[in-house]
Protein backbone atom coordinates (compact mmCIF):
# COMPACT_ATOMS: atom_id res chain seq x y z
CA UNK A 1 0.00 0.00 0.00
CA UNK A 2 1.67 3.11 -1.14
CA UNK A 3 1.35 6.53 0.81
CA UNK A 4 -1.26 7.69 -2.04
CA UNK A 5 -2.87 4.33 -1.81
CA UNK A 6 -4.47 4.30 2.18
CA UNK A 7 -7.81 2.98 2.51
CA UNK A 8 -9.72 3.96 6.04
CA UNK A 9 -12.34 1.97 7.28
CA UNK A 10 -14.48 3.95 9.78
CA UNK A 11 -16.05 2.09 12.65
CA UNK A 12 -16.97 2.28 16.40
CA UNK A 13 -17.46 0.03 19.28
CA UNK A 14 -20.16 -2.35 18.92
CA UNK A 15 -19.69 -2.62 15.02
CA UNK A 16 -17.56 -5.97 14.83
CA UNK A 17 -19.82 -8.00 13.02
CA UNK A 18 -20.00 -5.35 10.08
CA UNK A 19 -16.24 -4.79 10.72
CA UNK A 20 -15.81 -8.18 9.99
CA UNK A 21 -17.98 -8.45 6.70
CA UNK A 22 -16.22 -4.96 5.47
CA UNK A 23 -11.87 -6.86 6.27
CA UNK A 24 -12.96 -9.96 4.75
CA UNK A 25 -13.92 -7.99 2.06
CA UNK A 26 -10.71 -6.23 1.44
CA UNK A 27 -7.92 -8.11 0.02
CA UNK A 28 -4.92 -5.30 0.83
CA UNK A 29 -3.69 -3.23 4.13
CA UNK A 30 -6.72 -1.33 5.70
CA UNK A 31 -5.75 1.46 8.69
CA UNK A 32 -9.08 0.74 10.68
CA UNK A 33 -10.24 3.93 12.65
CA UNK A 34 -12.59 2.37 15.78
CA UNK A 35 -13.72 5.50 17.29
CA UNK A 36 -16.90 5.95 19.58
CA UNK A 37 -18.96 9.23 20.24
CA UNK A 38 -18.16 10.82 16.48
CA UNK A 39 -19.47 10.63 13.36
CA UNK A 40 -18.03 10.26 9.75
CA UNK A 41 -16.88 14.03 9.95
CA UNK A 42 -15.17 13.64 13.66
CA UNK A 43 -13.23 10.90 12.02
CA UNK A 44 -12.54 12.61 9.19
CA UNK A 45 -11.16 15.93 11.23
CA UNK A 46 -9.23 13.10 13.63
CA UNK A 47 -7.57 11.79 10.61
CA UNK A 48 -5.94 15.06 10.05
CA UNK A 49 -5.01 16.28 12.96
CA UNK A 50 -3.58 12.94 14.37
CA UNK A 51 -1.57 10.97 11.50
CA UNK A 52 0.24 12.88 8.39
CA UNK A 53 -1.73 11.39 6.02
CA UNK A 54 -1.37 13.14 2.26
CA UNK A 55 -4.45 11.25 1.05
CA UNK A 56 -6.76 8.04 1.71
CA UNK A 57 -9.86 6.52 0.97
CA UNK A 58 -12.31 6.74 3.73
CA UNK A 59 -15.24 4.70 3.45
CA UNK A 60 -17.74 3.22 6.37
CA UNK A 61 -17.86 -0.73 8.29
CA UNK A 62 -20.80 -1.02 5.99
CA UNK A 63 -19.32 -1.28 2.74
CA UNK A 64 -18.38 -4.77 1.38
CA UNK A 65 -15.86 -4.68 -1.90
CA UNK A 66 -17.27 -7.43 -4.33
CA UNK A 67 -13.92 -6.81 -7.12
CA UNK A 68 -10.77 -5.22 -6.13
CA UNK A 69 -10.91 -3.17 -8.84
CA UNK A 70 -12.91 -0.72 -7.50
CA UNK A 71 -9.61 0.56 -5.53
CA UNK A 72 -8.48 0.92 -8.75
CA UNK A 73 -11.09 2.80 -10.15
CA UNK A 74 -10.72 5.18 -7.12
CA UNK A 75 -7.15 5.45 -6.82
CA UNK A 76 -6.80 6.37 -10.42
CA UNK A 77 -7.85 9.84 -10.29
CA UNK A 78 -5.29 12.21 -8.82
CA UNK A 79 -6.46 14.30 -5.49
CA UNK A 80 -9.82 14.39 -4.25
CA UNK A 81 -12.24 11.65 -5.73
CA UNK A 82 -15.72 10.78 -4.56
CA UNK A 83 -17.68 7.45 -4.46
CA UNK A 84 -20.96 8.72 -5.05
CA UNK A 85 -23.09 12.16 -5.48
CA UNK A 86 -26.04 11.06 -3.25
CA UNK A 87 -27.33 13.08 -1.61
CA UNK A 88 -24.72 14.84 -2.73
CA UNK A 89 -20.79 15.23 -3.92
CA UNK A 90 -19.30 12.62 -1.17
CA UNK A 91 -22.13 11.11 -0.25
CA UNK A 92 -22.20 9.22 2.41
CA UNK A 93 -18.58 10.61 3.59
CA UNK A 94 -17.13 8.09 1.22
CA UNK A 95 -14.36 8.96 -1.53
CA UNK A 96 -10.62 10.03 -1.17
CA UNK A 97 -9.65 12.83 0.92
CA UNK A 98 -6.39 15.32 0.49
CA UNK A 99 -4.72 16.92 3.27
CA UNK A 100 -4.22 19.68 1.27
CA UNK A 101 -7.98 20.12 0.93
CA UNK A 102 -8.59 19.20 4.11
CA UNK A 103 -6.78 22.39 5.26
CA UNK A 104 -9.28 24.82 3.22
CA UNK A 105 -12.31 23.84 4.75
CA UNK A 106 -13.53 24.25 8.78
CA UNK A 107 -13.07 20.56 10.19
CA UNK A 108 -15.47 19.96 12.99
CA UNK A 109 -16.72 16.70 14.96
CA UNK A 110 -21.21 16.70 14.24
CA UNK A 111 -22.81 16.49 18.02
CA UNK A 112 -25.65 14.14 16.91
CA UNK A 113 -26.88 12.19 13.75
CA UNK A 114 -28.75 14.97 12.49
CA UNK A 115 -26.31 17.16 12.43
CA UNK A 116 -23.89 14.65 10.76
CA UNK A 117 -26.97 14.03 8.19
CA UNK A 118 -27.07 18.00 7.31
CA UNK A 119 -23.02 18.07 7.21
CA UNK A 120 -23.22 15.08 4.84
CA UNK A 121 -24.65 17.63 2.19
CA UNK A 122 -23.52 20.73 3.99
CA UNK A 123 -19.34 19.97 4.72
CA UNK A 124 -18.94 17.78 1.85
CA UNK A 125 -20.65 20.35 -0.52
CA UNK A 126 -17.54 23.10 1.16
CA UNK A 127 -14.79 20.17 0.50
CA UNK A 128 -15.76 19.47 -2.96
CA UNK A 129 -15.39 23.36 -3.79
CA UNK A 130 -12.33 23.78 -1.86
CA UNK A 131 -11.12 20.63 -4.25
CA UNK A 132 -12.13 21.68 -7.28
CA UNK A 133 -13.23 19.20 -10.33
CA UNK A 134 -13.97 15.97 -8.03
CA UNK A 135 -14.70 12.76 -10.37
CA UNK A 136 -17.46 10.74 -9.09
CA UNK A 137 -16.58 7.28 -9.85
CA UNK A 138 -19.91 5.74 -8.91
CA UNK A 139 -22.77 8.01 -9.67
CA UNK A 140 -25.16 4.84 -9.67
CA UNK A 141 -24.48 4.08 -5.68
CA UNK A 142 -27.80 6.06 -4.70
CA UNK A 143 -30.93 5.66 -2.45
CA UNK A 144 -33.28 5.57 -6.04
CA UNK A 145 -31.38 3.16 -7.43
CA UNK A 146 -31.35 0.69 -4.68
CA UNK A 147 -31.74 -2.85 -4.40
CA UNK A 148 -34.19 -3.69 -2.18
CA UNK A 149 -34.03 -3.34 2.20
CA UNK A 150 -32.61 -6.47 4.52
CA UNK A 151 -32.30 -7.31 7.56
CA UNK A 152 -28.67 -7.46 8.34
CA UNK A 153 -26.16 -7.58 11.82
CA UNK A 154 -30.20 -6.73 13.40
CA UNK A 155 -31.26 -3.70 12.01
CA UNK A 156 -32.99 -2.97 8.40
CA UNK A 157 -30.77 -1.33 6.06
CA UNK A 158 -30.98 -0.36 2.08
CA UNK A 159 -28.84 -1.99 0.13
CA UNK A 160 -26.68 0.21 -2.68
CA UNK A 161 -24.99 -2.20 -4.73
CA UNK A 162 -23.45 -2.40 -8.24
CA UNK A 163 -20.25 -4.71 -9.52
CA UNK A 164 -17.62 -3.47 -7.10
CA UNK A 165 -19.28 -2.63 -3.86
CA UNK A 166 -22.17 -3.22 -1.88
CA UNK A 167 -23.16 -0.70 0.91
CA UNK A 168 -25.59 -1.35 3.58
CA UNK A 169 -27.26 1.62 4.37
CA UNK A 170 -29.13 2.31 8.04
CA UNK A 171 -30.26 5.77 7.95
CA UNK A 172 -31.53 6.99 4.23
CA UNK A 173 -34.56 9.37 3.01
Amino acid sequence: MGLKETVVVATTPGREAWLTDCLASIEREVLVLRQGGTWELGKIKWLYENTQLDRFLFLHDSVVVKDQAFFDRMFEHDGSVSVTNDPGIFGMYMGIYTREHLGRVELYSPVTQRDSIRAEVEWTHRYATAAGNVPVVFPDLRDQLNVGFVEHHGRKNMVLENYYLRKFKGTWG
